[in-house]
């Protein structure tokens, strides 16, 4: 039985069984970076979809509302008609970001182009959160900012020549240089430093750029930009949160029921990485390019022969500090494991237990998510469980629903 109610989701152990059909929202990485990219052409652009946005895109959406780009939504499709940024008639210098890391960095170096004061603010999570890296990188090329953490002032404008980024933390600053406003500047010289982290994030802004007519050329140490050519397609189509899928096989083998997903598309993007997940046999994960995976991951070695993650020194900078707090939500479910650095050692063969008290989630989906899934599993109580809609809407209605299978 599972009852809802203020802030907080009481889950009874399931007994699942047939086949489950399990479907993932849009990608928000490629929603975020195609709004981005949408809001700087005249011309309209249609994106389509399938499934609910989660709240992170919403966020950006309405932070390009506030610039006064036009936004149309019917089911399964937005219409955007972006405007002349040139023209410096923006709605609103008040932009709030939510939950949402990705849509911060865009935000703050779209706005560095401006000789306009903006603030810049989000819910207390992303308050939270450390933005130096982008910061300075603006900084360096000419920003004024008032403060790393929310809320805070930026006042340009920038000048694009030459800026270097830390790509070792983060992969989103480089993506948002890239796709920041100013689209006329040629010959814009990223440097970064660093062993790169989250490449596929990377590779994703720099496939999404070209299909714009964005020119990136790739010596050594940097990267060289020009927008001149800039050309947003009429028709863009987003593929499902790829990145959710280690919370289905972690419900399938906790339960031993396959979760079908049948509108999932082949790509790139972080395939390896699922590959990776998905490999019974392999008890040493290397999450440099995937940070996002580590709490669901940890979970499902725990429960398998155990292993070692390795690579995700990132994911402490992640809506909580991920290492940590996965390592915590083990320890709640009755599961060893041992902090390093980088990442986590991890006994196997456990069994889940039933948490004694309510589990904290720090307003972390994905701790909120895999604490859901473990849940269904022992039974318990989960706080703040609307968090999940951060990438999901429909997160907490498809884990009510298995109960009917």
């Amino acid at each position: 039985m599972l009852l809802l109610g203020a802030n907080m989701l009481s889950i009874g152990p399931m007994e699942l069984s047939n086949p489950i059909t399990w479907n993932l929202p849009p990608s928000k990485s490629h929603m975020i970076r195609w709004l981005a990219m949408a809001s700087q052409s005249k011309k309209e652009t249609t994106i389509k979809f399938y499934g609910e946005p989660g709240n992170d895109i919403k966020s950006m959406k309405e932070c390009m509302e506030s610039f006064g780009v036009e936004v149309s939504e019917t089911n399964n499709m937005w219409k955007i008609r972006g405007i002349d940024f040139e023209a410096n008639n923006i709605k609103n210098r008040k932009l709030y970001c939510g939950n949402s890391g990705t849509t911060t960095n865009f935000v703050i170096t779209m706005v560095s182009t401006f000789e306009t004061e903006f603030v810049i603010d989000g819910d207390d999570s992303l308050r939270s959160r450390d933005f130096s890296e982008i910061n300075n990188a603006l900084r360096s090329m000419g920003a004024t900012i008032t403060s790393n953490k929310l809320p805070f002032t930026v006042k340009g404008p920038v000048e694009f020549d030459r800026v270097v980024v830390n790509t070792g933390k983060s992969s989103q600053p480089l993506s948002s240089l890239i796709m920041g406003f100013q689209k006329k500047y040629k010959d814009f010289k990223i440097g970064h430093v660093g062993e790169s982290v989250s490449r596929d994030y990377s590779k994703l802004t720099f496939d999404i750029a070209k299909k714009c007519g964005i020119e990136i050329e790739e010596a050594n140490d940097e990267i060289i930009v020009n927008c001149e050519k800039l050309t947003v397609p009429k028709i863009v189509e987003i593929p499902q949160e790829i990145s959710l899928l280690p919370i289905s096989i972690l419900l399938s083998e906790l339960h031993d029921v396959e979760f079908i997903n049948d509108r999932l598309e082949k790509s790139f993007f972080l395939n390896d990485s699922i590959e990776m997940i998905k490999d019974k046999n392999n008890n040493l994960l290397d999450l440099r390019d995937c940070s996002d995976f580590i709490t669901p991951a940890a979970v499902i070695l725990a429960i398998r022969k155990g292993g070692k993650i390795i690579g995700a020194a990132h994911a402490k900078g992640k809506e909580s500090d991920r290492i940590e707090k996965t390592a915590e939500l083990l320890e709640v479910f009755g599961m060893e494991c041992k902090i390093e650095e980088d990442g986590l050692v991890i006994k196997g063969n456990q069994t889940p237990k039933r948490p004694k008290k309510p589990v904290k989630t720090y307003l972390d989906h994905r701790i909120a998510m895999t604490a859901i899934a473990l849940a269904t599993y022992t039974g318990g109580e989960i706080n703040n469980p609307e968090i999940t809609k951060i990438t999901d809407p429909m997160f907490i209605e498809k884990i009510l629903r298995l109960s009917d299978n």
